[in-house]
């Protein structure tokens, strides 16, 4: 009798834990995307190099698309909206490849709009928010987050997988020449260890593009080394929040726009990584790709809700297309969808089963990752 009455008020509590996880009806507000430029030219491409390729503005039109679709499905814009000013933002550091990123994904989600497409610097200059200047104060603990020997032991079989696939040899020696850019606030490899970074560039992007054709396994190892500082920004968290906190107030600011519905940023991997890093994401695994953490193209969404509570919620994922979506140029719509990761924040309370956390808790992470040190940076 009592094992039956144990069961019984288990079967209670489930069922009333359920049923408070769905109670809430949550209406989406807005929603900002933090988004990493879509298919370039490699780094070794000559004049072209880093210049959006014809795919990746295609992959970008049907990601916008796919978006167009989602939130007019969520209500929160009619089809062919034409916004109002103030309610959309398009922001890009200043270089081709996000520019036309962004211009690309207008294109698909507002596509009678002619949205603008704002940005800071002459074309070709950094803009501080995407690539922050270095803080003197800072470098050195910046600096001493780094574990070279560490990271080169991490990628030896990655390493010698880039070799054999390009022709490109690795001197190990070279590796510890890794060295803080005096011009803004990112990691620069040296000699043969940059040699190799950028030919496992060129292959994952030729691999992308359709012209080169390998094995899962030998892609996978392709792409670790393709973005090897990146994926370390992940063991750095200081280093992170210092390089990410311009990026940070843009997010926060855009989250207290009065009338702002859909923001766009679009910078590189290292912005996603970082904000990431500062942010406390949990780790996740990312399905359907062979990159790491943030795949080419992919986006950090965060959509800010109003519960049937009156309150104010907020929920971020990271969606992407997967190296197949690409390859095989495949449309992007809510039957074939991109592939989509929920991201949780360590040690902060969703509440409910949805990884759904009260925007006032959100925005205090925000704040929270700009401050190094005792002191705002961002």
């Amino acid at each position: 009798m009592k094992k039956f009455f144990s069961l019984l008020i288990v079967f209670v509590v489930a069922i009333t834990f359920l049923s408070v996880a769905h109670a809430m009806d949550y209406q989406l507000e807005q929603v900002v995307v933090v988004s990493r430029h879509n298919l370039r030219n490699s780094l070794k491409a000559g004049d072209d190099r880093g210049l959006l390729t014809l795919r990746g503005g295609e992959m970008e039109t049907l990601m916008g698309q796919y978006f167009e679709a989602r939130l007019r499905a969520q209500g929160l814009f009619p089809k062919n909206a034409q916004p109002s000013v103030g309610e959309v933002r398009f922001y890009a550091n200043s270089y081709q490849r996000t520019i036309a990123t962004a211009k690309y994904f207008s294109a698909g989600a507002f596509p009678i709009a002619n949205i603008p497409i704002e940005y800071h610097r002459a074309l070709g200059q950094k803009d501080r928010v995407f690539l922050s200047p270095a803080d003197p104060a800072l470098v050195k603990k910046i600096s001493a987050e780094l574990d070279s020997k560490k990271l080169l032991n991490s990628v030896r079989k990655e390493i010698a997988t880039v070799e054999r696939l390009s022709g490109e040899k690795f001197n190990p020696d070279d590796f510890y020449q890794m060295k803080l850019g005096n011009e803004a606030a990112e990691w620069k490899l040296q000699g043969s260890a940059k040699t190799i970074n950028l030919a496992a560039d060129a292959l994952l992007m030729d691999y992308y593009n359709g012209k080169i054709s390998y094995s899962d396994s030998e892609m996978r190892d392709v792409a670790k080394v393709a973005s090897l500082t990146v994926n370390d920004n992940f063991n750095h968290p200081l280093t992170a929040k210092v390089f990410a906190s311009p990026m940070l107030a843009v997010i926060s600011d855009e989250l207290n726009t009065p009338g702002r519905k859909f923001s766009f940023i679009c910078g590189h991997d290292s912005n996603l990584s970082n904000v990431l890093t500062a942010l406390g994401v949990e780790d996740y695994v990312l399905p359907g790709t062979f990159e790491w953490r943030v795949p080419i193209g992919s986006k950090i969404v965060i959509k800010k809700f109003r519960g049937s509570d009156s309150n104010e919620y907020a929920r971020l994922s990271l969606v992407y297309p997967s190296a197949a979506q690409i390859v095989n140029r495949e449309m992007l719509t809510l039957d074939n969808p991109p592939m989509k990761v929920a991201l949780k924040l360590r040690g902060l309370q969703t509440v409910d089963a949805d990884a759904i956390y009260k925007l006032s808790d959100v925005l205090q992470r925000l704040s929270d990752a700009q401050i190094v040190d005792g002191r705002r940076i961002g």
